[in-house]
């Protein structure tokens, strides 16, 4: 079987961090079946001018990552105004690269991460292709759809072409069936976790080598800064455990800027303004391959976030036997499915301030807490990827049987 994957969300050299669960995926899946990946990159003329997308000029045409072969064509996004355009510049861009890889890799599948803008303009290759397309949904892609009516139909389209549609948390896959396509097309298949980098480690070491407090109990958050993302929420919080005389806690805040934006100086503000530069430490990004460390020098991990799809970062910490504060949105309570795992909350400050408290007087039991997070490993992830491209490809003979009769 050969594998084409289109996916706007994926790391490069100028964002080695971004979107390594995709990755992760994609490598797993390239040790059962031969796979090229296609990550096209939104451009617009004088984008390098602005300081926002100024890293899209170090991303090479071509690369090698992970020991898979990538290519990053540019296709025309402007932003605001003619976002919905994306789609289908997007189809232009892949479809212009598909046609010189199929002299090389006749590629049987098209496989399409996100319902919008890669599943549309996959759905409009795949449709002149004639090929089997899965789409992968991932969070913002359908959570938004209400808010763009243009983008909701173009969405619709994708689901119900896709002779696949699979959702990395089943609050997802809902909606895709909400959206009209078929439910006996959609599956569920969560993000896995990396279990040769995330394990139980000795707390007062991670603390030692990061050089954090080895006197009080730290609150870990890691995440793109940006506002949903919650971190001054989190930040607020500490200040309402402060009122109540508690010892107030040390929060690492790790991460950096986004595509979504920079919201670090209004968090940097928000530290200030609470009197809490003691408190708060904003450790910056750091690669996937460091963070086991942050996660077992915590004594709980929060996610403040307003709304994510699975959020790899909770199922890291659990793999490090961290327990988890986390917003109830979407698909976070499919990760936090027990209470022995954390503790689920509303995404306002006061209510994070009581689980906070909570969850930092309670016992934990982290040798359980990893047993659960290790064991949905991205092996298991890419058996069952897999057993759906072969049920895509059954599908789409059929479809191509019809279109020929």
């Amino acid at each position: 079987m050969r594998v084409l994957v289109v996916s706007t969300m994926f790391p490069n050299r100028a964002q080695p961090v971004h979107a390594v669960f995709v990755r992760n995926r994609v490598a797993r899946v390239a040790e059962r079946c031969e796979v090229r990946v296609l990550s096209p990159i939104p451009w617009f003329p004088l984008a390098g001018c602005l300081q926002k997308y100024r890293h899209r000029r170090d991303i090479p045409r071509r690369d090698t990552l992970a020991g898979l072969s990538v290519e990053y064509p540019r296709f025309l996004s402007i932003p605001a105004l003619f976002k919905p355009l994306d789609g289908f510049f997007l189809f232009l861009a892949v479809w212009f690269a598909a046609r010189r890889i199929r002299k090389e890799f006749d590629f049987d599948l098209i496989d399409a991460h996100l319902a919008y803008p890669d599943g549309f303009g996959c759905a409009l290759l795949a449709r002149l292709l004639k090929k089997p397309l899965t789409v992968t949904l991932r969070g913002h892609d359908v959570n938004d759809v209400p808010n763009y009516p243009v983008r909701r139909l173009q969405v619709r389209y994708a689901l119900r072409t896709a002779n696949r549609v699979i959702g990395v948390a089943d609050a997802l896959r809902r909606v895709a069936v909400d959206l009209g396509c078929p439910a006996e097309r959609t599956v569920t298949i969560s993000n896995g976790v990396d279990t040769a980098l995330f394990e139980v480690r000795s707390q007062l070491d991670a603390r030692t080598r990061l050089d954090l407090p080895l006197d009080r109990r730290v609150v870990l958050s890691v995440g793109h800064l940006v506002e949903r993302k919650g971190f001054h929420i989190i930040v607020e919080a500490l200040a309402l455990i402060r009122r109540t005389d508690k010892e107030v806690p040390f929060l690492v805040i790790v991460g950096g800027p986004g595509e979504e934006g920079d919201y670090s100086a209004v968090i940097e503000d928000r530290v200030r303004s609470l009197a809490l530069q003691d408190d708060v430490r904003l450790a910056g990004a750091q690669l996937n391959e460091t963070l086991c460390d942050w996660y077992n020098a915590a004594d709980v991990f929060c996610l403040a976030s307003s709304k994510e799809g699975w959020a790899n970062v909770l199922l890291e910490s659990l793999a490090c036997g961290t327990p988890v504060v986390g917003t109830r949105v979407w698909g976070t309570p499919e990760v936090i499915s027990s209470d022995e795992y954390g503790i689920l909350v509303d995404r306002d400050s006061e209510a994070i301030a009581v689980a906070l408290s909570r969850a930092l007087e309670t016992d934990w039991n982290r040798e359980r807490i990893s047993t659960y997070a290790r064991s949905q490993t991205w092996d298991r992830v890419a058996d069952k990827v897999l057993e759906n491209f072969r049920i895509a490809l059954g599908a789409g003979s059929r479809s191509t049987k019809a279109l020929a009769g």
